[in-house]
């Protein structure tokens, strides 16, 4: 819609354009990467990121205004889920890209379903678990009605992104699109420290509700992170922007010293 002017703009997950190009969710969510946004927002602003994602929406008439955070996503579930042979039998709910290849890498089933139906979902046993949002996020969808668990400490950190029509985009004049990007940025660092206290109030909530928050130690998580580097290195072979996103990121996190 946004490619043909029927809508202006839009705010949203870049991996919900895989089946487009790989590249987007190489770019959007290179699962187990990161643990906090500014890691990633600088690979973005200071390591060449946001020019790739600019020169992919570009093919399709669209412009990348800037990217947004919300923080790390955390797993809501039916099951106790403390180890990766916990995920045998698990009927997760995931969006597709890096997410769904390493739930089923784990052993688990997965289930591509829009937001909207998430609670029903859970709610009828049609899944046990869920990849969504932060614990806040997840606590206002009421996710926490319907489950006993939530992982704190996951696997995926995506960004949104702001993106407006080319065609509109070169209408405006120079100072209004500078003005636009430093406020998207503006809103994204606000979004973060917003999301943050939020998932403080919402974990104490939960776990006054009763429900149980997972933590994995450290020795399940580097295993889990194994696995995900597979992955890693099979979406890079699916197309040369996917690489260099990749590959791209591959070198940031061996300079922050994560990889």
């Amino acid at each position: 819609a946004v490619s043909k002017n029927v809508l202006q703009a839009m705010n949203q997950w870049p991996g919900y354009w895989t089946g487009k190009n790989p590249a987007f969710a190489s770019i959007g969510d290179m699962i187990f990467a990161y643990s906090h946004p500014w890691e990633k927002d600088a690979w973005y602003h200071y390591k060449g990121g946001l020019q790739m994602l600019r020169d992919l929406y570009a093919q399709y008439n669209v412009y990348c205004v800037g990217v947004t955070w919300w923080g790390v996503e955390s797993l809501p579930s039916k099951k106790p889920i403390r180890k990766i042979e916990d995920f045998k039998g698990i009927k997760i709910r995931v969006p597709q890209g890096m997410t769904a290849d390493l739930m089923t890498k784990l052993g688990a089933s997965t289930i591509i379903l829009p937001g909207g139906e998430v609670y029903s979902a859970l709610e009828r046993g049609v899944v046990d678990a869920t990849d969504w949002g932060t614990p806040s996020m997840n606590y206002r969808l009421g996710f926490h009605e319907v489950t006993k668990y939530f992982i704190t400490v996951y696997h995926s950190m995506p960004d949104g992104d702001f993106c407006v029509n080319m065609d509109e985009w070169k209408k405006l004049p120079d100072d209004i699109k500078i003005i636009l990007e430093a406020a998207v940025r503006e809103w994204a660092w606000d979004s973060v420290e917003r999301v943050a206290l939020d998932d403080i109030r919402a974990i104490s909530a939960m776990q006054k509700k009763g429900l149980t928050q997972i933590i994995w130690p450290e020795p399940e998580w580097r295993r889990i992170r194994e696995m995900a580097e597979q992955i890693w290195d099979e979406w890079a072979a699916k197309n040369p922007l996917s690489k260099k996103a990749i590959d791209s990121q591959k070198a940031w996190l061996k300079e922050l010293g994560r990889l």
